[in-house]
């Protein structure tokens, strides 16, 4: 009888560890839960000069955010490393835009996509001939609608504004696609 519980248990336990790899090999998944955890940290001091979690700050400081630095390109980049995504952001927003794999450009779908990708939506501000050099804040995708995305943002406040004086923390925002807006896909083996 023992020998029979203790087949059971080890059968359950090898159950469990098969279905939480499975969720870690899902890197969408694992960006958005990580991305979503932090919503709601605050700024600490205003003008990116810190944070009220110090886990929060610690992560960013490890991927080059430093103070006074604006940080939206920071936290894709924090989010992307903690899930073992490869990339080549920087504290710079426009390299968060993947050149090498555009979903979303010009207005329209320009490719087709899973929720198990881990989409980056970047925004340019200004003219839009050189969207690239316009772009000026980025997040994370967290669901993909008809006409507007989900996103989780870092250095903005819940009006969607990033100007110095009222980006505050991490936040959900709901942004309409359109020609301003950009999606690209990070993953591993890019």
């Amino acid at each position: 009888m023992a020998k029979g519980s203790v087949i059971s248990c080890c059968l359950l336990s090898l159950f469990f560890f098969l279905s939480t790899h499975h969720l870690h090999a899902d890197d969408g998944y694992c960006v958005r839960v990580t991305a979503a955890a932090y919503v709601g940290v605050k700024e600490k001091g205003g003008n990116n000069k810190g944070f009220t979690d110090a886990e929060f700050r610690e992560l960013m400081i490890a991927s080059g955010w430093k103070i006074g630095y604006a940080w939206c390109a920071f936290f894709v980049k924090a989010m992307l490393d903690e899930c073992g995504i490869p990339n080549t952001i920087t504290g710079w927003s426009p390299t968060a835009y993947n050149r090498n794999d555009v979903v979303y450009d010009g207005g329209k779908f320009v490719k087709s996509f899973k929720d198990s990708d881990v989409l980056i939506m970047t925004l340019a501000y200004g003219s839009l001939k050189d969207r690239y050099k316009n772009i000026g804040h980025t997040g994370i995708i967290d669901k993909v609608g008809k006409y507007s995305v989900r996103t989780i943002e870092g250095n903005t406040n819940d009006q969607g504004m990033r100007d110095s004086r009222s980006r505050d923390g991490v936040y959900y925002k709901i942004r309409p696609l359109g020609k301003n807006i950009h999606i690209t896909r990070w993953k591993k083996g890019n």
